[in-house]
């Protein structure tokens, strides 16, 4: 199943035509009740939106989009990373990953000097290892 994720996103994996890299996940963006949203943003193939409605007063979820350099090195690869992470009951998890799993990715990508299913695999399992150890000391 990831394999075909990473075909399916591949399309994304392409420069923004100027070189820079926008951002979605920083707080940037507008709200009306329930309602976050984010009118516009740019992306590889052009402009992105983005709205998040909560169920209930504590937004236990978390999204964000980064389109630009995925790596920490300037010269790529480049692309589009979004990210949908469910709080479940709670924000604490989700928030964990909206901070660290991208910067993650980001890191190995540099490491490999590309995207590919291993830089990805371990992006989530740096994630999840951090998540757990922060998680085992609170207990």
């Amino acid at each position: 199943m990831l394999s075909r994720l990473i075909e399916f996103l591949r399309s994304c994996w392409q420069p923004l035509s100027n070189g820079s890299a926008q951002s979605g996940s920083d707080a940037t963006g507008r709200q009306d009740g329930l309602l976050w949203y984010k009118d516009t943003g740019q992306h590889v193939n052009g402009e992105f939106s983005m709205a998040v409605v909560q169920a209930n007063q504590l937004l236990e979820d978390q999204c964000q989009i980064e389109s630009g350099c995925l790596s920490l090195l300037d010269s790529g690869p480049y692309g589009t990373f979004v990210g949908v992470y469910d709080g479940h009951g709670g924000p604490e998890t989700s928030r964990y990953i909206n901070e660290h799993l991208f910067p993650h990715l980001r890191r190995y990508a540099a490491e490999h000097k590309c995207m590919s299913i291993d830089v990805i695999k371990k992006a989530f399992l740096a994630t999840e290892e951090g998540f757990m150890s922060q998680f085992k000391r609170q207990w």
